[in-house]
């Protein structure tokens, strides 16, 4: 038998319970589009400074460091974007927390784990390392007297 109290409990979490996977599903759906707007951007980096990677390596840069110049410039743009994202996240989450919990009738507290944040950083800067990966091979790949030639 179920009494109304329970009926009503279920009403009210079928909603949180939606509301919990609609925000996963947008936290991934922002990763995914941070993720393709910064490989956009290493691509179009490398191939318009295609002339300075020559010139790079007519004055002695090797591969390695030419590949290591582009994992810099996507660690740079992943570090930019945490140090705007995270604590724009943090106060606007629990800004629509509030929001939401006072519309739901229960106490609006918000914690945001330390480890979290931590894990957050490190979890971007690999991913800022791995897509890094194909425009460095790009650039590493290019003909110095070629690319200065045609310029």
């Amino acid at each position: 038998m179920t009494t109304l109290a329970t009926r009503l409990g279920r009403a009210t979490l079928g909603p949180i319970n939606e509301a919990v996977n609609f925000s996963l599903i947008f936290g991934a759906m922002l990763a995914l589009f941070g993720a393709a707007t910064l490989l956009h951007l290493l691509v179009l980096s490398v191939s318009r400074r295609q002339r300075e990677v020559g010139l790079l390596k007519v004055l002695g840069f090797v591969n390695g460091q030419v590949a290591s110049a582009v994992a810099w410039q996507a660690r740079a743009l992943a570090l930019v974007g945490i140090v705007i994202g995270v604590p724009l996240g943090v106060v606007v989450g629990q800004a629509v927390w509030r929001g939401s919990a006072n519309n739901l009738g229960v106490v609006p507290v918000s914690v945001v784990p330390i480890w979290f944040i931590a894990l957050l950083v490190v979890g971007v800067v690999v991913v800022a390392n791995l897509i890094a990966v194909a425009p460095a091979l790009v650039a590493t790949r290019s003909k110095p007297g070629e690319l200065l030639r045609t310029s």
